[in-house]
């Protein structure tokens, strides 16, 4: 009696398992990068006067049969300087400047993200897959060279060196996918990101911090390649 229960256990273990088998995909995707709100301002106070830039990612994506399921993201994204706005917006803001030369390093942001996903077939071929994330961002302000023009005042150069901050990011993003074969698709993916992030640097008054909040919305074209598929389309 006590085989015949301890049978029947394996059994719904199986059955179990069956149940919540899955799939995986194998994603690769670069495009680009447009930030959005103080991340793309044009003040001092609190902008960070970016330009659209460039990322890329890679991902995978694991479904069960049901077709919920998560994902975990690792990309970067460069952002370069506005230098002619943050040169000008200098330039107005000190009555004794005449003239600013800037020469800049981008922006760069290096994410890691996590979270659930779920997909949905529209027809054979196309789907559209949606995620909800949340992970980290490691931010590097860029190094800068400055050569001001001051009047009266002979001209010297001086540089502001990066600084980086580790900190907690959301995300929210849709991808339609394509399917090519059975172990190949195309997708294009929109992703929105989000991080408050503080940049510590030393000046002649001492240690400053600056606040920045860094949102970006990137628009990728992916390659998937399905890596483990133990169930068949629906």
């Amino acid at each position: 009696m006590k085989k015949y229960y301890i049978s029947l256990l394996l059994l719904l273990s199986l059955s179990e398992l069956h149940a919540q088998s899955f799939r995986a995909n194998l994603i690769l995707q670069s495009g680009v990068s447009i930030p959005v709100g103080d991340y793309a301002g044009k003040n001092l106070q609190n902008g960070s006067f970016t330009l659209p830039g460039f990322t890329a990612s890679t991902e995978i994506t694991v479904l069960s049969a049901n077709r919920w399921g998560g994902f975990i993201q690792a990309g970067f994204q460069l952002n370069p300087v506005d230098v002619g706005d943050l040169g000008y917006e200098k330039v107005v803001a000190d009555p004794f400047l005449d003239d600013l030369y800037i020469r800049s390093e981008p922006f760069r942001v290096i994410h890691l993200m996590a979270g659930p996903a779920r997909q949905w077939n529209l027809s054979n071929t196309i789907s559209i897959e949606t995620q909800l994330a949340a992970g980290i961002f490691y931010s590097s302000t860029p190094y800068q060279l400055y050569k001001p023009d001051y009047a009266m005042i002979a001209d010297s150069w001086y540089e502001i060196t990066a600084s980086s901050d580790l900190s907690f990011a959301l995300g929210a993003g849709v991808r339609f996918i394509y399917k090519l074969s059975p172990c190949h698709s195309l997708g294009i993916q929109g992703q929105l990101m989000h991080s408050a992030v503080s940049f510590e640097f030393n000046s002649l008054q001492g240690p400053r911090t600056d606040q920045r909040n860094i949102t970006m919305v990137n628009s990728s074209l992916s390659l998937i390649i399905r890596i483990i598929s133990p169930w068949q389309e629906l």
